[in-house]
Formats: structure tokens, C-alpha cells, sequence
């Protein structure tokens, strides 16, 4: 199973796919010039920590776990952790307000280069550190206030945004390339989305991730 997933996310990671690319314009949004957009966050100014179940399906294979997501205040960064079932850690990744992340545990079963690195650039997409560089920004031609703001971190990444939701509705790495990411972002409340889905270009490859509400921690 390891070499599975190793094989297939190195393979995202180096096969280019010269295959047509939706761009936004056929999507229906249309160039901004000198328009001021907020970039809003995936997790809210007042988040602590969060719980979700995991589910993670690469080829025939599935493996669930849980995912822990806490704000550290004293050094404005964010913590991710994924727990077995058994409550045993397996991964944890801290996301620093710089806008950089480093890794601070790897379970034998996890300790693989290209596993470490995809879920390290899957899951960044989710923490925005305030200091991304907004390459452009997109309208929709259909949708009043509807808009895409394409930001420079670690590469170019579109984020959507609708005018009723509290953040981004997805997040779509840019460029024609195997393996690329796209998030799908659903349910938000008063601790971010519940819902979180990674997929994966021709890949069958897809993380997702529910919120579960939990009363046990303060």
C-alpha cells in the first residue's frame, strides 16, 4: 500500500499531462483591473482547534484516521495532526504565520518523501498566512460578487469565493499537470468548513475530511 501511494505521488509530482486546461475565462469569469478583494481566510479569526474524521482513498485502497486542527496564538501558526483511530499519531505539520510549514513527526508508516511532501502542499492550501501576493483577480460574468483571486503560494493557486460564504469554496492549483489539487470547501460555521475534499488530477487519489463535533476538550 505504501508503494502505491509513494509510486503515484512522484508520479504527480513529475509527469506534466499535455491535455487541455479549463481556464477561467470558460469557466465565466472575466479579468479585474484595480479592484481591492478580500482574501478570506478557510478557518475564522477566532478559531482554536477543530476535529475531523479522515478518509483517505488511493487506488482500491482506503485508510481512515482522525485530523486534529489547532491555532497556535503565541506564534500565529496553525498545527495539523493525523491521528490512527486508536488515537495514535501518525503525522503532524505545523503551518508557520510566514507562510512556510515544517514537520515535526512522521510515523514509520507515513515516512516517505512524496507522501510527506503532497500532503504537506494538499493541506497548506488551507492555511492562508495574510501575506500571499495577489496575482490577479477574476469576476464572474454570471454571478453578482463572485470572484477568483489567483495568489502566489508555492506556485499560483485560484481561490473562489461567493459573497455569502465566510471563506473560499475551492482552491484549484494552477497548471496542466498529473496529480495537480483541487479543494472543495462546504458547510462552514463557527469553526471553519465541515466538510474538506482533496482530489486529484487523473488520479484516484482523494482525501477527505467531516468535521465531528466534539464536547471533551475546552
Amino acid at each position: 500500500m505504501k508503494r502505491y501511494l509513494t509510486s503515484v505521488l512522484i508520479l504527480s509530482s513529475l509527469l506534466p499531462v499535455f491535455l487541455s486546461c479549463g481556464s477561467l475565462h470558460h469557466l465565466g469569469y472575466r479579468k479585474e483591473v484595480a479592484v481591492n478583494r478580500v482574501i478570506k481566510p478557510v478557518f475564522p479569526p477566532d478559531f482554536d482547534k477543530s476535529l475531523y474524521s479522515v478518509k483517505i482513498i488511493f487506488g482500491d485502497n482506503v485508510f481512515t484516521s482522525l485530523a486534529v486542527i489547532k491555532y497556535i496564538p503565541e506564534d500565529r501558526s496553525f498545527r495539523l495532526a493525523l491521528l490512527s483511530e486508536a488515537g495514535m499519531r501518525l503525522f503532524e505539520i505545523e503551518f508557520l504565520k510566514d507562510g512556510s510549514s515544517q514537520v515535526n513527526y512522521t510515523s514509520d508508516f507515513m515516512d516517505r518523501k512524496a507522501v510527506v511532501k503532497k500532503l504537506s502542499s494538499d493541506f497548506g492550501l488551507l492555511f492562508l498566512s495574510g501575506s500571499e501576493n495577489i496575482v490577479k483577480s477574476f469576476s464572474s460574468a454570471s454571478v453578482e460578487r463572485k470572484y477568483v483571486l489567483r495568489l502566489k503560494k508555492d506556485g499560483l493557486k485560484d481561490y473562489y469565493f461567493s459573497p455569502d460564504v465566510e471563506g473560499p469554496e475551492k482552491v484549484s492549483e494552477r497548471g496542466c499537470v498529473f496529480g495537480r489539487t483541487t479543494v472543495i470547501l462546504n458547510k462552514y460555521g463557527d469553526k471553519g468548513p465541515r466538510e474538506i475534499v482533496f482530489t486529484h488530477k487523473m488520479l484516484k487519489f482523494e482525501i477527505s475530511l467531516k468535521q465531528i463535533d466534539y464536547s471533551g476538550w475546552n
